[in-house]
């Protein structure tokens, strides 16, 4: 069984300027290390790069309730260096005390009790965290909502959702040299209540003030972004507007 953490962490990978952002998902089923990474390959991206009060967030999982999950964390066999499961070296700052201590326990795990990393034994049977990499692209064309979504689909994943204060802020700094102050988003009112194109609910909501959000008018039913508000606006379906895109960002090393 998969279960969405529902966090959203933004970070920098591969030496890159441009912001991507991480989406993690908690997976119930019990496994080693070597078939987590896996199963997270095969299923999302891979396992979960995560540290800080990234980790505080993700302990926070029901299910976890003081007890142990996987990260994408793992040794070096020679020379016992902590690298990330897709391959870049790993800071670690949240190291449990006296962690790490023990030479052949070499994947990296977090304790939900006190969101500390530690060492352990690579076949230990425990959940884990997957994650997904995104980045959000401008597309300087006007579009009505509709034609937007087809061109995202045809070119990159889908128009983009914005379910986070770091998507927003994303946003924000890639709609900097739009032609247009609204920007299509992958919000639609749908079945009486507002939707993602991929189908989620609305968890969080930045809607800008003074506007009728339950039964919005018939031509007011799609969402963009407004770079000025810095906020979600409802608009005409068929207004044409530039807008925003979001692609995986992620390949294995």
């Amino acid at each position: 069984m998969k279960t969405t953490s529902g966090v959203l962490l933004f970070l920098s990978l591969f030496g890159l300027n441009s912001g991507l952002f991480r989406r993690h998902y908690y997976v119930s089923n019990k496994m080693y290390w070597e078939n987590a990474q896996t199963y997270c390959r095969n299923n999302y991206d891979d396992l979960s790069t995560a540290s800080g009060p990234d980790l505080k967030t993700l302990s926070k999982v029901s299910d976890l309730h003081r007890y142990f999950y996987w990260i994408g964390l793992q040794s070096d066999t020679s020379r016992h260096i902590w690298r990330w499961s897709n391959g870049g070296k790993a800071k670690i700052n949240d190291w449990a005390r006296g962690e790490p201590r023990i030479y052949y326990e070499k994947c990296g795990c977090v304790y939900t009790g006190d969101s500390k990393v530690r060492d352990a034994d690579c076949f230990w049977n425990i959940p884990f965290f997957c994650m997904n990499v995104y980045e959000l692209v401008l597309v300087k064309q006007e579009s009505t909502w509709e034609e937007a979504l087809d061109y995202c689909r045809q070119n990159y994943l889908d128009l983009a959702i914005l379910y986070s204060d770091v998507v927003m802020t994303e946003a924000k700094n890639n709609s900097t040299n739009a032609q247009t102050d609204e920007l299509w988003t992958g919000l639609r009112f749908l079945s009486g209540r507002w939707l993602w194109v991929n189908g989620e609910e609305l968890q969080y909501t930045h809607w800008s003030g003074g506007q009728d959000l339950h039964c919005p008018a018939m031509n007011q039913r799609c969402g963009v972004y407004h770079r000025q508000e810095m906020a979600w606006k409802t608009e005409d379906c068929e207004k044409k507007l530039n807008f925003l895109c979001v692609k995986k960002a992620y390949s294995l090393p």
